[in-house]
């Protein structure tokens, strides 16, 4: 047997995923001047199973969490936990100008969706004004150990590198959506470093700093991902061996660049091509389909809803053209894709060859279709900018490299009934070509939609999330041009009284304030319905819940509420309150049974909606918190997982004089399928006797403070528009909501004809295509919606097709 000398040199390389030995042993002898030092935070911890009043002193108290295998460390009360916080800046105030040789950060992850941090950034001060950047803790750490690439374990972040000092450290963690600290140890250097000056760049906001970085490296990621894909498709073509070389270079050089790029601002925005750096990466990309022999400018189609990558190959053997097929007063759309094959951006300009007679303005409306990455490093085309007719053309820039959609809604309520055919004529720096344009308008027209459709949109007040008051204005213009008709507000619209309000019989004999509620009604003249999430408590002014007092008191209130209604013009009914949102326990439900009770016994015309999350309601114990109320939104893959006894418990409910709605609140919704997520709830609602629908939320950017920069959200981004401070565009995903709404009518103008036709033969014939489109949509659910995953984007389009046949018959 040979016996080998290991070096402690390399046993500090190779040794474990916890602390090497290496660091172990000058961790021993360096002193931890943080201990029982001061913490602060940028944002008070907010992971429920960890937050406790001491938080605030358990990062330093020298204990550490029992981090082994059995015990997850993030449900142990000595951990320190954030959720949806990015970045966490945690501070220590060392008491006095201390030198400072490293740093320890205690943590865990590799379960339950707790990951581990992209970075911990660190900073000095004197003086808690100037900061002076001190590196990368989880880059500094690597050459002690890294944490295992899969499974639970907990890890300490550790280095002795450092040679600066300062009165405060402070520590930027990036994580996203969790971060958990156990401990954090700073270790003693050598008192001479106090006499010399301040190491690091100075940087004013460590946060600020943090989220730049974090923007910088996601742009950085793109880059390379990019530069990766193009320099595998260069290698793998058949151009001549010096056009590769070349094409390789260039690359080499952008990578280059790209590594040395500097920090990015927090407002940036993700759209492509994110600089200059990544506008040569697709110019390469250019380059390289004009040495296969692509024409300069390539006009292809997909389907408008199919998923397209980044770098789809264009498909120059089909002949595209555009079609369209409507009732009257309908919305519908189609694309064209333009690729540009060279190395020069490209001004694309399009005429329309034989405007349709007797068409209004507004008939066509046309969009560039916008690129922009997402978190997850997969760019979508999904923002539509409108384009402007100017000169009888609509341009539209299509960078090198790079393919543009084009996106054309044609609105039939500007086109008189009949069938017309155009032809849009594409140039380009050298090509043209000229694409078909076929439109038939029926001679049936759709009326106001029956289904309903609200987005938790919170506009009321200043707004909510993304909503403020410089785009509040446009945001609803847009909702409402797609059909919503059912507005959310918070419970700042609606008065409460007090104990005072009230006289001993518990009569109301205030005059209650309903200027908010007022001025929320006048954004939405002539909402179906107007719903509100009053954030109401165990008590009405001060008469505790299920007592005969407060069953008086929010009696009266309610009456007062409804009167109200009727004095703006308004039906009672048409305001709703969500009482409790999303209910999942006993304890929910009590307070809803107790709230609904009280309101139906005094004003039943109001109107109650609630959103169970119970995965069984037919088995819940307070059955009062379901059937009390008048509208039942469940939401639908929650819905779907309970089976039949779930939907024969629904249906009875329904039977029984009840209106089902269904919701849904999942995501990333730019990555889902905008017809599989959005225009497909509005079948499978029809399906299922369902009267409306809901989405969380149009202005829930992920905390975000725009649509276009998702580099910046700290939790899942919902909103299906792209919205900015001051406004607000439309979407691929946010038209397909508009499309299902549509879908929904033709589907149940269909279902009158059924029901009041005396032609038997057309009756069963037209009920079996009413049918099969049907469960040919909703028999396709599967409750995954990744995009890139879709099949058969053509389904719904097909089906409905089959429907206004049986219409127009």
């Amino acid at each position: 047997m040979a016996y080998f000398k290991i070096s402690r040199m390399i046993v500090c390389v190779l040794t474990g995923l916890l602390l090497t030995s290496c660091a172990v042993a000058r961790q021993a002898t360096a002193e931890n001047i943080a201990l029982g030092k001061k913490v602060t935070f940028s944002l008070r911890p907010n992971y429920s199973l960890c937050t406790d009043p001491d938080d605030n002193i358990q990062l330093t108290d020298g204990e550490y969490s029992d981090g082994g295998n059995a015990t997850s460390l993030w449900v142990q009360k000595s951990t320190v936990g954030w959720q949806s916080v990015l970045p966490v800046v945690i501070t220590i105030d060392l008491g006095s100008i201390q030198p400072i040789s490293g740093v320890s950060y205690s943590t865990a992850a590799g379960r339950a969706g707790v990951l581990w941090p992209t970075a911990i950034y660190m900073a000095t001060s004197d003086d808690n004004q100037t900061w002076h950047y001190a590196g990368d803790l989880v880059l500094l750490s690597k050459k002690n150990g890294v944490p295992p690439p899969t499974g639970y374990k907990a890890f300490r972040y550790v280095t002795h590198d450092l040679q600066t000092k300062g009165r405060y450290i402070s520590f930027g963690v990036a994580s996203y959506p969790l971060v958990f600290a156990d401990e954090i140890e700073v270790y003693k250097g050598d008192d001479a470093w106090l006499s010399q000056p301040a190491a690091g760049r100075v940087v004013s906001s460590l946060g600020d700093m943090v989220k730049g970085a974090i923007i910088t490296s996601y742009a950085q990621r793109r880059m390379n991902t990019d530069i990766a894909n193009i320099r595998d498709a260069i290698n793998q073509s058949n151009v001549p061996s010096g056009s590769k070389s070349t094409f390789n270079a260039r690359l080499d050089k952008d990578a280059d660049a790209a590594a040395r790029m500097e920090p990015l601002p927090v407002d940036f925005k993700t759209i492509l091509p994110l600089n200059d750096i990544h506008r040569d990466i697709l110019a390469v990309r250019g380059g390289l389909l004009a040495a296969q022999g692509l024409p300069s400018l390539v006009v292809w189609k997909k389907h408008r809803y199919d998923w397209l990558p980044l770098l789809a190959a264009p498909n120059t053997s089909d002949k595209p053209r555009l079609e369209f097929s409507l009732l009257g007063n309908q919305f519908r759309s189609d694309d064209l894709l333009l690729t540009n094959a060279s190395e020069k951006s490209q001004n694309i300009t399009l005429r329309l060859n034989g405007i349709p007679h007797s068409a209004s303005s507004g008939w066509l409306h046309v969009y560039s279709v916008a690129w922009t990455d997402t978190t997850q490093n997969i760019p979508v085309a999904d923002a539509l900018l409108p384009i402007e007719l100017q000169n009888s053309v609509y341009q539209i820039e299509v960078p090198a490299g790079m393919t543009r959609k084009v996106w054309f809604t044609v609105d039939s309520s500007e086109l008189p009934a009949g069938s017309y055919k155009s032809t849009f004529v594409v140039n380009g720096t050298q090509e043209q070509v000229s694409i078909p344009l076929s439109i038939n308008v029926s001679k049936i027209a759709m009326g106001t939609p029956r289904f309903s459709l609200g987005m938790w949109d919170y506009t009321n007040g200043n707004g909510s999330r993304a909503i403020t008051p410089q785009n509040r204005e446009a945001a609803i213009k847009l909702m409402r041009s797609h059909y919503v008709d059912t507005p959310w507000a918070t419970g700042s619209v609606l008065p409460l009284p007090d104990a005072h309000d009230f006289d001993a019989q518990g009569n109301l004999t205030a005059e209650l304030n309903f200027s908010n509620l007022d001025e929320w009604i006048a954004m939405w003249p002539g909402a179906r319905h107007y719903m509100i999430v009053p954030g109401l408590s165990d008590s009405m002014a001060g008469a505790k819940i299920n007592t005969p007092e407060f069953n008086v008191r929010v009696g009266n209130w309610a009456k007062a509420v409804s009167a109200h209604m009727k004095t703006l013009g308004l039906q009672p009914e048409q305001l709703g309150f969500l009482l409790v949102d999303e209910p999942r326990n006993d304890t929910m439900d009590a307070f809803i049974a107790a709230w609904a009770k009280a309101i139906n016994a005094a004003a039943p015309e109001l109107t109650l909606f609630e959103n169970p999350n119970w995965e069984r309601p037919d088995q819940t114990k307070i059955q009062d918190a379901i059937t009390q109320i008048d509208i039942l939104c469940p939401q639908f893959p929650i819905y779907k997982r309970g089976g039949e006894p779930v939907q024969k418990y629904f249906e009875s409910l329904r039977a029984a004089g009840k209106t089902l709605w269904f919701y849904q609140c999942t995501g990333p919704v730019r990555l889902y399928d905008p017809q599989g997520y959005y225009r497909y709830q509005a079948w499978n609602a029809f399906g299922l006797g369902a009267t409306g629908e809901d989405f969380w939320s149009f202005g829930d950017t992920g905390g975000a403070p725009t649509s276009w920069n998702e580099y910046a959200i700290t939790r899942i981004n919902y909103a299906p528009a792209f919205i900015d401070k001051d406004t607000v565009y439309g979407s691929v995903h946010w038209d397909a909501v508009r499309e299902g709404i549509e879908d929904y009518e033709e589907l149940a103008m269909l279902q009158d004809r059924i029901k009041t036709t005396n032609d038997a033969a057309w009756k069963n014939r037209a009920q079996d295509v009413l049918k099969n489109a049907v469960v040919a949509i909703t028999g396709s659910w599967t409750g995954a919606y990744n995009w890139q995953d879709a099949k058969d984007p053509d389904l719904a389009d097909k089906q409905l097709q089959l429907v206004r046949k049986m219409l127009d018959e």
